[in-house]
């Protein structure tokens, strides 16, 4: 009977284990990673336990920037190979990160490779002008969003001439679709794995048709990039400071009247 439940409480143990692994997956991985359908923004997953070993992966998972920075071949090759996007540093402990990794193994035992990039056009295959303008105005915030989360241009910035967007918070979205591709910006938008967007976006989850409207938005903005010059608008009012300086001492030295110093009698 001890040995019975002995085993009933060690299954019970690594189905607890198993089941906390795919929930930290679902959601700090998902929105980069897929195992098995794919590169999204970051590496397709599937048997990467059988590429690298257990201490590596590890120390990647939990800050693969000081993996890189360390000058590791292997993190600085990923790096390179992903256009330089860092991944965001994890702040699990060593039983939740191999939790991670397990269910990493597990679900890649279970699944074929394809070995394509899981950027999903089809998200986009009927998106209209209709979507770029909604995610216009969603990402500028002349149009809210349906759960009353942050408008995007809060921390990030697009050359966009037809907006104004300047913030400087966050990495600037202009060439994000063109880096990530749909699937990737639209994973990203929907589930952030950043912990300023994740804290942003809690409690005000974007909707499907938002996710829609702004990853058509980014696309328009990506594929016009290089036909508009980047717009600086911290020079534009810079310039419109100085402009109106100038004419507020025009009008000073022509309409001011002159006056004589009075004379103070001894």
């Amino acid at each position: 009977m001890k040995t019975f439940l002995t085993i009933v409480g060690l299954l019970i143990l690594s189905m607890a284990h198993a089941d906390e692994g795919q929930d930290l997956y679902n959601k700090s991985c998902v929105a980069c990673h897929t195992i098995g359908k794919g590169r999204l923004v970051g590496p397709d997953l599937i048997n990467i336990t059988q590429q690298r070993s257990q201490e590596w992966l590890v120390a990647f998972i939990k800050s693969s920037q000081t993996l890189i920075k360390s000058g590791d071949p292997e993190a600085v090759a990923i790096f390179e190979e992903y256009n330089r996007m860092p991944m965001p540093d994890n702040d699990f402990t060593d039983a939740q990160t191999l939790a991670v990794i397990e269910y990493i193994k597990r679900t890649s035992a279970g699944t074929e490779a394809n070995g394509q990039t899981a950027d999903a056009q089809d998200l986009l295959s009927e998106a209209t002008d209709e979507n770029v303008s909604s995610g216009a105005l969603l990402f500028t915030g002349e149009k809210r969003l349906t759960n009353g989360g942050s408008a995007c241009n809060s921390c990030h910035n697009v050359q966009d001439a037809q907006t104004f967007s300047n913030g400087t918070l966050a990495k600037d979205l202009t060439t994000s679709w063109e880096i990530m591709g749909s699937a990737g910006v639209a994973a990203i938008i929907e589930g952030p794995p950043f912990p300023l967007m994740t804290v942003a976006y809690q409690n005000h989850p974007v909707t499907e048709q938002e996710v829609l409207d702004l990853t058509a938005y980014l696309r328009s903005v990506s594929e016009s990039s290089g036909n508009q010059a980047a717009e600086s608008y911290d020079m534009a009012m810079a310039i419109f400071g100085i402009a109106a300086f100038l004419i507020i001492m025009v009008f000073i030295m022509i309409f001011y009247p002159q006056r004589k110093p009075s004379r103070v009698s001894a």
